[in-house]
């Protein structure tokens, strides 16, 4: 659909978002969390424009609203672009004619004092070498491991904090080494043996090797660095040869200026934006099995198309047809209605809304069986000269009333130990479950406890 107009696609974008987002919620043991948060952040900054731009008039006047809007949020990064323009062809749209020419950023960048800093590189056998001559792996220790459902895949994330092979005077801070791992293929890790590290790249692919046991093997990475002093290794010395220098006239995000009016309008994307933020919650994994996604993309599913519909009618009708939107979502989403009614004065109407009882989980008790879909733990260590504990969650992807998969979330404070193995991530498991001490997936695919387990001679079992 080449002549389709601005309007209409930014509505699109909006729908395609909330399907992308069922469907990637659809099944609790193929949860892509990290894509759900990408999706979900577009419209932080995006909601109150698309109104904005659906009420503007004339029609020029809406058009080339939504196109500034379209324009502004493709600025955001060269995968938020590629995302966007995706996902307009998936509804039939060709959105790169509406978009400048694609500019290629820096790897590296400055900061306001000049000083190079690090971004991300693909983490091949020249960047591993550049690692090991940067930093002492060998006498690294684990800082956070993190492990997860990325959809059919796995995906990761190791942090490392080394010693430093290079001087840095007065600075006595950690420097942590970080990689995240695409496409995982086999993950063994145990808290207890988080000393001591090795990373390895070719053409097969990539290995983080922890310990004397531990390793997350993957097809590929990129890594990144943590380090105030990052500027002074050798890495950094030659970007710094390379990366432009700060100028002080260079281009501003442009900024979008809002004018809508009070209303049914303001309500309706205060409603949109509210679930927005709720499904984007999931981003702290402690959150997730909060919030009911595959509820609000029931509610909202049509919004757009719903929005540009409501904005079209004549006159105080529009203020109308705006409002019966945002009230027929709140009745649709309970949830939504007890979340969003702070956001309201106590004369509002949305109070009216909002239930006398918390909504009922579809989520069993106390599931016999579960699937891990996330393990993240980090180790004790002092951070800005104060110490932190140890922690670790957990998210499940266990059975509903319904037959369906849901998702529930276990946070454990000051972990004494974490173990982790492919399996855990591949299939549902037994589960076996005390309350605030520990959590175990089958013979040996997972255990988080507070207390040492009785295992003999204390490995990883297999």
């Amino acid at each position: 659909m080449t002549g389709a107009s601005a309007m209409s696609m930014f509505a699109a974008l909006l729908d395609r978002s909330v399907a992308s987002i069922g469907e990637l919620a659809a099944d609790g043991r193929r949860f892509d969390r990290q894509a759900v948060v990408q999706i979900a952040d577009v419209w932080d900054n995006n909601t109150f424009p698309l109104f904005d731009a659906a009420l503007s008039r004339p029609a020029w006047l809406r058009e080339r609203r939504a196109r500034a809007a379209l324009v502004w949020m493709a600025d955001l990064a060269p995968p938020r672009r590629a995302w966007m323009i995706e996902q307009a062809a998936v509804a039939g749209h060709r959105l790169e004619p509406l978009l400048p020419p694609l500019v290629h950023r820096a790897g590296h960048y400055r900061d306001y004092q000049g000083r190079v800093q690090p971004g991300t590189a693909p983490l091949i056998a020249a960047a591993a070498a550049s690692v090991a001559k940067d930093y002492d792996l060998a006498r690294a220790e684990v800082r956070t491991v993190r492990v997860e459902r990325a959809g059919q895949e796995l995906s990761g994330y190791v942090a490392l904090a080394a010693p430093r092979r290079y001087a840095t005077p007065g600075d006595r801070g950690d420097a942590v080494v970080q990689v995240f791992l695409s496409d995982v293929r086999a993950v063994r890790f145990d808290s207890d043996d988080g000393a001591g590290a090795t990373l390895a790249a070719d053409a097969a692919g990539v290995e983080v090797c922890v310990g004397t046991q531990g390793r997350l093997r993957a097809a590929s990475a990129t890594v990144g660095f943590d380090d105030s002093s990052w500027h002074l290794s050798h890495a950094g010395q030659a970007a710094d040869a390379s990366t432009p220098r700060r100028r002080a006239g260079r281009r501003k995000p442009r900024q979008i200026q809002l004018s809508l009016p009070p209303g049914g309008a303001v309500d309706a994307a205060t409603v949109l934006h509210q679930a927005m933020l709720e499904i984007r919650s999931v981003r702290y994994a402690q959150a997730v099995g909060r919030v009911s996604l595959r509820e609000l993309c029931d509610t909202f599913a049509g919004a757009g198309d719903a929005v540009l519909t409501a904005a079209g009618q004549p006159g105080a009708a529009r203020d109308d047809a705006l409002r019966r939107l945002a009230e027929g979502w709140l009745t649709r989403s309970p949830l939504l209605a007890h979340r969003i009614a702070g956001r309201f004065a106590d004369d509002h109407w949305v109070h009216a809304l909002v239930p006398t009882s918390s909504p009922r989980s579809t989520v069993a008790g106390q599931p016999t069986q579960a699937q891990l879909t996330l393990a993240d733990y980090t180790a004790a260590h002092a951070w800005f000269g104060a110490v932190r504990d140890a922690s670790a969650v957990v998210n499940l992807a266990v059975p509903c009333d319904d037959g369906t998969w849901g998702l529930r979330a276990v946070e454990f404070e000051r972990p004494a130990r974490l173990w982790v193995r492919t399996a855990a991530l591949t299939a549902p498991h037994a589960v076996s479950c005390t309350a605030g001490e520990s959590l175990s997936l089958g013979d040996d695919a997972f255990i988080v406890t507070r207390h040492e387990p009785h295992l003999g001679s204390g490995s990883v079992p297999g």
